[in-house]
C-alpha cells in the first residue's frame, strides 16, 4: 500500500512539472493549456491538505493578488463584458496575463516537495529542448525544411520548432540556454560538466537558428549578469565572456546568421521601423490616460497594424489624465505593442506597470538574497537559474510583450516560485537543527 501511494505521489509531481514539456508545440495550444489545468487541479489538492503557502512566498502572492484585482477592475471599467473573460481567445491573447501568472499561486503551496519539483522541471526541460534541437538542426542543414524549419522571404531558413512564431521559440530557447549555462558553470563533476557544455552548445545553436534577435539579446544580456553573479571576479568574468564570443563568432559566420545579428543595429529597415511606428501609437494612447491607461485588454481594440486601424474616437474621460476606451468591439489576436512596458503603460497606466515592476523587483530581491546565502549545490543552481530567467524576461520584454507571453511566462511562472520554495525548505531544515 505504501509503495502504491509513493508511486501515485510521484506521478502527481510529474504532472505538476509537465507543462514545460509543451513549450515548443503551441501549434497545438490545448496540450499546454490542458497540462496547466492539471497542474492547477493537483495544486488545489495539495492546498486542501495543508491550506497554506510558504512564508517566503506570501509577499509575492499578496502583490500578485493586487495586480489581478487591478487588471480586472481596469477591464470592467473600460466597458468590456464578463463573457469575454472566460473565452479561450481572450485568455490566449489579450488576457493571457491571467493564465500565465496563475501558476505562481499554485507553486507557492507549502505542502510541496520543492526539490522534487525542481528536479523534474529541469530534467523535462533539458531533455525535451535537446531532442527538439537535434531534430531541428538536422532538418536545417540536411533538408529544405518541412516540420520544424521554414523558409521566409528576405530571412531564409528559420527554426520554429512546432510553434507558430520563431520569436516565441527564440524567447524560450534564450531561457533554457541560460539554465544550461548556470548548470555548466556551477557543476563540480568533470564528466557532468562536459555533458552540460554539450547540451548548452546544442541548444545555443538551435537558438541561433531561430533567428530571433530578441532571443539573442535576451540570452546575451542575461548571460553577462549570470556569469558575473557566479564568479564575482573581473578576471574570470572577462575570460569567460571572451571564450563565449570566440566560440560564437565562427558559428555566426558559418550559418550566415551574422547578417541577422547586424540587422539589430539597422534602425531604418524591416521590423525595427514597424516597431517604432507601433511604439509611437502606443505612447500616444498612454499620453491620453497616463494614470490608469485606456483599459486592460484594449490595445488591440484601438490599434492593430494588421488591420490598419487606429480608432481613438471612443476614448471617454479627461484627455491627458484619465481616458478609457469604451467602444463595444473586441479583437482577440496576437498583435500587441511589441514592448511589454509600453503595453502595460498603454492599457493600465503608470499604476499598472508600477505594480508589475514591483512584483518582479520583489522576486529578484528575494531570490538574490536566497542565492547569496545558499550552498553551491543543486539549490544554488536552481536559484541562479530562476534569477537569470527573470533577467532574460525583462530584457526580452523591450522587444515583444513577453511579460504576458504564454510560452516564456509558463516556464518562469513555474520556476520562480519553485526556487523560492526550495530555499524555504533548506532554510527550515537548517532552522530545525
Amino acid at each position: 500500500m505504501l509503495k502504491s501511494q509513493k508511486v501515485f505521489k510521484e506521478i502527481l509531481y510529474i504532472l505538476l512539472a509537465a507543462p514545460v514539456l509543451f513549450l515548443l508545440v503551441n501549434k497545438w495550444p490545448y496540450l499546454l493549456v490542458g497540462s496547466v489545468l492539471i497542474s492547477i487541479l493537483i495544486g488545489l489538492i495539495f492546498f486542501i491538505k495543508k491550506r497554506s503557502i510558504t512564508s517566503f512566498h506570501s509577499e509575492l502572492i499578496a502583490v500578485l493578488a493586487v495586480i489581478y484585482v487591478y487588471l480586472i477592475l481596469s477591464y470592467f471599467i473600460s466597458g468590456q463584458p464578463l463573457s469575454n473573460v472566460f473565452s479561450f481567445q481572450f485568455l490566449r491573447y489579450d488576457g493571457n496575463f491571467f493564465f500565465c501568472y496563475i501558476l505562481f499561486f499554485i507553486f507557492s503551496i507549502s505542502s510541496f516537495n520543492f526539490k522534487k519539483l525542481a528536479d523534474y522541471y529541469f530534467k523535462f526541460i533539458f531533455g525535451v529542448f535537446t531532442v527538439f534541437s537535434l531534430i531541428g538542426i538536422a532538418e536545417y542543414f540536411l533538408s529544405s525544411g518541412v516540420l520544424m524549419v521554414h523558409t521566409e522571404t528576405f530571412v531564409g531558413k528559420i527554426y520554429f520548432a512546432l510553434n507558430f512564431a520563431h520569436n516565441a521559440t527564440g524567447s524560450i530557447y534564450a531561457v533554457v540556454c541560460i539554465f544550461l549555462l548556470v548548470f555548466f558553470l556551477k557543476e563540480k563533476k568533470p564528466k557532468i560538466k562536459i555533458l552540460f557544455v554539450i547540451l548548452l552548445l546544442i541548444n545555443l545553436l538551435a537558438l541561433l537558428l531561430t533567428r530571433s534577435r530578441a532571443g539573442y539579446l535576451g540570452f546575451l544580456g542575461a548571460a553577462i549578469i549570470t556569469i558575473w553573479l557566479h564568479f564575482k571576479s573581473i578576471k574570470k568574468f572577462l575570460i569567460t565572456i571572451g571564450v563565449i564570443i570566440a566560440g560564437a563568432v565562427p558559428v555566426l559566420f558559418l550559418t550566415g546568421i551574422y547578417k541577422r545579428v547586424i540587422g539589430i543595429f539597422d534602425l531604418q529597415k524591416g521590423t525595427t521601423v514597424v516597431r517604432f511606428y507601433i511604439w509611437e501609437k502606443a505612447w500616444y494612447l498612454f499620453s491620453q490616460s497616463p494614470i490608469f491607461g485606456i483599459g486592460y485588454g484594449r490595445f488591440n481594440d484601438v490599434f492593430n497594424i494588421n488591420r490598419g486601424t487606429f480608432d481613438i474616437g471612443r476614448l471617454r474621460g479627461y484627455s491627458g489624465i484619465v481616458s478609457f476606451y469604451m467602444k463595444q468591439s473586441y479583437f482577440f489576436d496576437s498583435a500587441h505593442a511589441h514592448n511589454s512596458y509600453l503595453q502595460f503603460l498603454t492599457e493600465t497606466g503608470v499604476l499598472g506597470l508600477g505594480l508589475i515592476l514591483i512584483f518582479w523587483i520583489l522576486c529578484i530581491v528575494k531570490i538574490l538574497k536566497a542565492y547569496n546565502s545558499a550552498d553551491e549545490g543543486f539549490t544554488g543552481k536552481v536559484l541562479l537559474s530562476s534569477l537569470s530567467s527573470i533577467f532574460v524576461l525583462l530584457i526580452l520584454s523591450f522587444f515583444e510583450n513577453y511579460l504576458s507571453a504564454t510560452t516564456v511566462m509558463i516556464s518562469v511562472s513555474i520556476l520562480v516560485p519553485i526556487s523560492i520554495g526550495l530555499y524555504w525548505e533548506s532554510y527550515n531544515k537548517i532552522s530545525c537543527k
